[in-house]
């Protein structure tokens, strides 16, 4: 069924204020439109004519075999845009983290603060492992020198003293926890 609509119609229609309001924003904005359609259709005549011009075709066939797209190609570009904006974020971050440590190298008070503080942690952990090192030293020298057989009853005798038997308490220890462990 066809709708007819009269002269009266499109003239009350005409005289309705947004109706006017919008004819008169769209002639304001015609000779942009205008210039906008005609940037478009140049754009489009330039497509048409490289899709014509045999030569370029050619040469982007030759371009395109030589590289491996594909649709594995094509669905992993999109994956990667999809994740540009954490990768953004993440940058960001990185950003600021570089910048920081950037200002803290070039200011000297905090430089001397940082040796300052891993040398408060690593002193201990160096001062022990010296002494373990001259313990170590001291026990291999007096192992070495010792020309003395040991035998049974000398372990037996060492079994009574306190140290050894706190030495077989934790390898008796060890023993017992290994298998549950494993």
């Amino acid at each position: 069924m066809a709708v007819t609509t009269s002269k009266s119609d499109w003239i009350d229609e005409l005289n309705k204020p947004e109706v006017l309001e919008s004819l008169q924003k769209l002639i304001e904005k015609l000779p942009d439109l205008t210039q906008k359609l005609d940037q478009a259709d140049h754009l489009l005549s330039f497509g048409q004519s490289i899709l014509h011009d045999s030569r370029t075709m050619d040469k982007l066939k030759l371009k395109l075999d030589s590289t491996n797209l594909d649709s594995n190609t094509l669905a992993a570009a999109l994956r990667l845009l999809e994740k540009l904006p954490l990768l953004l974020e993440l940058t960001e971050k990185l950003e600021t983290i570089v910048r920081f440590a950037e200002n803290v190298l070039a200011d000297e008070k905090s430089v001397s603060y940082l040796q300052g503080s891993i040398k408060e942690y690593t002193e201990p952990i160096c001062e022990k492992a010296i002494k373990a090192q001259s313990l170590y030293k001291e026990v291999q020298a007096k192992a070495e020198a010792n020309t003395q057989h040991i035998s049974i009853f000398t372990v037996l005798k060492w079994m009574k003293d306190p140290s050894v038997q706190r030495m077989l308490s934790y390898v008796q220890a060890m023993i017992d926890t290994m298998p549950k462990k494993s």
